[in-house]
């Protein structure tokens, strides 16, 4: 009798396909408005637009290759995890040897490509909190455990806020390790996470100051010619310096109201051509309603990253895999954080940033991590499934 041949998968059995959709449609989505906004780049140069074609492209497979990857490749192993400790460090100080942009020194720029290390620093807090606190083995062991996941978070934060100036990035690492270290279910840690608890409530209560007319007069006093504080000042009131720092948001509020309902058509964005900043990355939902408008472009766009959301959060509340829950709320947190701050960055309804909407942005870092970061998700999704770690029945 013949053996049937084994069945090539892109992604194994047992996996969400709901997930996997609708991060391949966002990523699909994203790649075709990178290319529409660099066409102001390639104005009278096909070769630049094919480039950008072909680069996006590479960015998609990449994305989806480790998507792939991270579905059958366990990175759950302790003794790796002290050798990327000092990696992870050693790439966000590496940063600071070339040269800032946009008043952050958060790339490391090979000409070829540009790697953003924080982005990987996101995605490897999420499984190196996941694995650390995902078994009980006693009381001065959980503690020990918990105090190396809350100093290495503290060392993240402080290299990319403090010595990368990248404010947004640092928060968003930060806020997915204290979801994460919140929701442990490990004994003994009640005093620890009320002090974790109080420190992030201290972190809040001096940002909701800095909104405030007093901060944001105390601010003006000391800003000069701080790029980051400048920017925080413009989303206040960007009519102020509308020439300034104030620009890129006018800009963008100006593209919303172009948009619509309906938006002018693919590749028909009036304002990418008139020295918009930052139109394939941080502003590149601007670029996106204005083309697509409300009904095809921001309604779809939200759908999509919500069947994600509910899908990671209906699986965590149902498993009894504290890695799984912890591996899929770190997720849920680093794609939220990531919204809430672009799409509130250019609406300005918070202050600008600089990160990027997750799988829309230009950004092969960011696309490749996120990826990644869907992967390990379905990695742990296919292990409950085959082992039944469910409260109930799997749904």
């Amino acid at each position: 009798m013949a053996k049937r041949k084994k069945k090539i998968r892109l992604f194994p059995a047992y996996s969400d396909k709901l997930i996997i959709f609708c991060a391949l449609i966002l990523l699909i989505y994203g790649s075709l408005m990178v290319v529409s906004a660099d066409m102001r780049n390639s104005v009278g140069d096909n070769g630049a637009l094919v480039l950008s074609i072909v680069k996006q492209g590479i960015v998609a497979l990449l994305g989806i290759a480790a998507l792939s990857f991270a579905c059958r490749y366990n990175p759950f192993r302790p003794k790796t995890f002290m050798i990327l400790n000092i990696l992870v460090t050693a790439l966000l100080l590496t940063t600071l040897l070339f040269e800032a942009s946009s008043g952050a020194s958060a790339w490391i720029d090979l000409k070829v490509i540009t790697i953003q290390p924080s982005e990987i620093a996101k995605v490897y807090i999420i499984t190196y909190i996941a694995h650390m606190l995902s078994y009980d083995k006693g009381k001065d062991d959980n503690r020990k455990r918990f105090y190396l996941c809350c100093f290495w978070t503290l060392v993240y934060t402080f290299i990319i806020v403090v010595l990368q100036h990248d404010l947004g990035s640092g928060f968003i690492l930060f806020g997915i390790a204290f979801s994460m270290l919140m929701a442990n279910r490990l004994r003994y840690l009640a005093w620890h996470r009320l002090v974790f608890f109080l420190l992030f409530i201290g972190v809040m209560a001096a940002a909701l100051y800095l909104l405030s007319p007093a901060g944001t007069a105390f601010l003006e006093s000391i800003a000069g010619d701080n790029y980051q504080i400048n920017r925080f000042l413009s989303s206040a009131n960007p009519f102020k310096d509308p020439y300034g720092t104030g620009y890129h948001l006018i800009m963008s509020l100006v593209s919303f109201a172009t948009g619509g309902w309906f938006g002018l058509g693919y590749g028909k964005s009036i304002h990418k051509y008139m020295n918009f900043p930052n139109p394939s990355s941080d502003f590149i939902l601007a670029i996106f309603i204005e083309e697509m408008g409300i009904v095809f472009g921001l309604i779809p766009l939200v759908i999509l990253y919500f069947l994600i959301w509910w899908r990671l959060i209906s699986f965590s509340l149902n498993t009894t895999s504290d890695r799984a829950r912890l591996v899929c709320l770190g997720t849920v947190m680093y794609t939220v954080l990531h919204f809430v701050l672009n799409v509130g960055g250019v609406t300005g309804l918070i202050p600008l940033t600089g990160v990027p909407l997750l799988l829309i942005s230009a950004g092969g870092t960011s696309t490749v991590c996120c990826m990644l970061a869907i992967g390990l998700c379905e990695l742990e999704i296919i292990r409950c499934r085959k082992h039944k770690e469910f409260y109930g029945q799997d749904n």
